[in-house]
């Protein structure tokens, strides 16, 4: 047989190189807190208790033991007065009727000087001696409330952002190749 050739066929290939420029994107953010300031008040309450009033009046309880005011003291004197006239003048008519009776045996001149010489002997009286008036009148208590309070100022917090977008650069450095070629080669 002879000197056969055959035919063989290269290929060489170059692949595409490329070459990437990236650039993150970037958030700045700035921020302040919210401030809340608070005032409280607290309630109050006063309470204010006035005295009563005590009223004790012994008008009673004096005049059952015979100390009286002026007024009805003038007033009882005055009675007995007119009472003390009244019997003195019975007295008076009752001697002089008993004068005025000569029929009768008796001496009348020493039965009324015997009559007026016998001292009686005052007698003792138990009594009930009357209570004073008492009177007491409560004062209602004072109240007075202020109610509680709570202010309130609120500043609201702030956000400032500053946001810068990515890049991405690409750049071919190499591009793709295929190369073909024959070589003839002896079998």
């Amino acid at each position: 047989m002879g000197d056969d050739l055959m035919l063989q066929i290269n290929i060489s290939t170059q692949p595409i190189r490329l070459d990437y420029n990236v650039q993150n994107a970037k958030l700045n953010l700035q921020s302040t807190p919210a401030k809340l300031q608070v005032e409280t008040m607290a309630a109050t309450l006063e309470i204010h208790q006035p005295r009563g009033e005590l009223t004790i009046d012994s008008t009673p309880c004096r005049y059952s033991i015979g100390l009286k005011n002026n007024a009805d003291f003038a007033r009882d004197n005055a009675s007995l007065g007119s009472q003390s006239v009244v019997n003195a003048v019975t007295r008076i008519v009752e001697e002089g009727n008993q004068y005025a009776r000569i029929e009768s045996n008796s001496n009348a001149f020493a039965d009324i000087a015997a009559n007026s010489s016998i001292v009686r002997v005052p007698g003792i009286t138990l009594a009930h001696i009357d209570a004073p008036n008492i009177h007491y009148e409560a004062n209602p208590v004072q109240f007075n409330p202020t109610a509680g309070k709570v202010n309130f100022t609120v500043q609201p917090g702030t956000l400032e952002g500053d946001f810068q977008s990515g890049k991405v650069d690409i750049r071919v450095i190499q591009y793709p190749s295929i190369e073909f070629s024959t070589v003839d080669v002896k079998v």
